[in-house]
C-alpha cells in the first residue's frame, strides 16, 4: 500500500514504538502476533495527542499571564493577519493526520488480509450464544462460564466447550449472525469485528503459542449491544500448546462418556447449546418459558398460539408421546406453536434427534408442574 511496507517497521516481529507500554496502561497483555502493531499505533496517536495538549496548555497559560490587563483597564483588540502562522498551523496538523491515516490503513490491511494457509473456523452468533464449526465437522458450543461474586471473576463451567485453537497457525474466522448485530472481541488479541445479519464477516489473527503444557485461556465477548442478555454473551477461548492437545480436545468434545445418563447429557446440552440463555430451570421467567415443571402440564395449563403469536389459541399437553412430539416441533420449528404470553424470539435449532431426546429427558428430570 503506497510502498509503506518498505518503510514502516515490521510490528509482527515484536517491534514496539517507544513508550508503547506507557500509553497502553490498563489494556490486557498482548497475546497475538498483531497485538504489538495495534498497541504501537495506539501509542503513536496517544503520544501525538499528549504532546499537542501539553504544548497548547503551556501556550495558553503563558498568554493568559503575559497579556493580562490590570483590574479596571479595558481590553484592546490587536488582531492582524499572519499568513506564515496560519499556513504553519494548518499544514503541520494535516501532515500528522495523513501520517496517522497511512499508519492506520497499513495496519488495517495487515489485519484483514488472512494468510493463505490460515485455519478456518465458522462462527455463528445469536442471542446470546456462540457456536464454532471446524473444517472436519466438529461443532463446539460456547462456554459462558459463571460469575463468582466472592472471587469477583468469571469461572469456567465446561472446559471442553468454547473456541479451541491450534498452536502456531493463523486463524481465520468466517462469522454470521442468526438474528441481530453482534461483535466478536478478544481483548488480548486486539481484534474486534462486527457480525452483521445477512452478511459473512471475516477476521484473522495468530495467537502466541503457550509457553507451558496447558492451553492459554482468554474470554471472547460480544462488544455490540444485542439485547437483554448482551452482557452474558461470553465464551472461553483456548489456545492449545501442541497439535496433539488440540486433536485430543476434539475427541473429547464430540463424544459422550459411557457412564453419563440421558438426563446428564441433556443437562450438558442445555448449557452447551445456549438453551439456558432463554429458558431457566428454577422457575425464573426470562426470554422463553421455564423448563421447571414444564413436563406434565395439561392442555389447560399450557395454551399456545398456532402459527404465530397472534394465531388461534389451543391447549397442548406436555406429556407422553404427544409431549415429546411437541418439543421436537418446537425446537425444529419454533414459530409453529408459541406459548401464550411470550414473544416469537426463538430461531430453529440445529440439533440431532438424539440430542433432542437427551434434552427431553433432562426436562422430565426437572419435575412436573406443582
Amino acid at each position: 500500500m503506497f510502498g509503506l511496507s518498505a518503510i514502516l517497521p515490521d510490528f509482527s516481529s515484536g517491534f514496539r514504538l517507544p513508550l508503547a507500554d506507557w500509553t497502553t496502561v490498563g489494556m490486557p497483555e498482548a497475546k497475538s502476533t498483531i497485538a504489538h502493531m495495534v498497541d504501537s499505533h495506539i501509542a503513536f496517536i496517544n503520544i501525538v495527542c499528549a504532546f499537542f495538549f501539553i504544548a497548547i496548555c503551556i501556550a495558553l497559560t503563558y498568554i493568559i499571564i503575559r497579556f493580562k490587563k490590570p483590574a479596571g483597564e479595558k481590553a484592546e483588540s490587536d488582531v492582524s493577519h499572519n499568513t506564515p502562522l496560519e499556513v504553519t498551523w494548518t499544514v503541520i496538523p494535516m501532515i500528522i493526520v495523513v501520517i496517522m491515516f497511512c499508519v492506520g490503513f497499513y495496519g488495517y490491511n495487515r489485519m484483514i488480509a488472512a494468510p493463505a494457509d490460515s485455519y478456518t473456523i465458522n462462527v455463528q452468533a445469536q442471542q446470546w450464544s456462540w457456536a464454532f464449526h471446524y473444517p472436519d465437522g466438529t461443532i463446539a458450543s460456547f462456554d459462558p462460564g459463571r460469575y463468582d461474586a466472592e472471587k469477583n471473576e468469571r469461572l469456567v463451567t465446561d472446559a471442553d466447550q468454547g473456541l479451541h485453537l491450534p498452536p502456531g497457525v493463523p486463524i481465520r474466522l468466517k462469522m454470521t449472525s442468526a438474528d441481530v448485530l453482534h461483535a466478536f472481541y478478544i481483548p488480548q488479541f486486539r481484534v474486534k469485528q462486527d457480525i452483521v445479519p445477512g452478511k459473512i464477516s471475516t477476521l484473522w489473527f495468530e495467537p502466541l503459542v503457550p509457553e507451558g503444557d496447558e492451553p492459554d485461556e482468554y474470554w471472547l465477548m460480544c462488544a455490540e449491544y444485542c439485547g437483554k442478555d448482551h452482557s452474558q454473551m461470553f465464551s472461553r477461548v483456548y489456545v492449545h500448546p501442541t497439535l496433539k492437545s488440540f486433536e485430543d480436545w476434539k475427541i473429547r468434545a464430540t463424544s459422550w462418556k459411557d457412564e453419563q445418563s440421558w438426563e446428564q447429557r441433556g443437562e450438558i446440552l442445555y448449557r452447551r447449546k445456549g438453551c439456558k440463555q432463554c429458558h431457566s430451570v428454577d422457575g425464573t421467567r426470562i426470554i422463553g418459558p421455564t423448563w421447571l415443571g414444564l413436563w406434565g402440564k395439561t392442555a389447560a395449563e399450557h395454551p399456545v398460539a398456532i402459527g404465530g403469536k397472534n394465531g388461534p389459541v389451543e391447549g397442548i399437553a406436555v406429556a407422553g408421546d404427544a409431549g415429546e412430539a411437541y418439543i421436537f416441533e418446537s425446537i425444529r420449528d419454533p414459530m409453529s406453536k408459541i406459548v401464550v404470553g411470550y414473544d416469537a424470539a426463538m430461531i430453529p435449532q440445529k440439533l440431532s434427534d438424539e440430542e433432542i431426546l437427551y434434552l427431553i429427558e433432562f426436562m422430565k428430570s426437572l419435575g412436573t408442574k406443582e
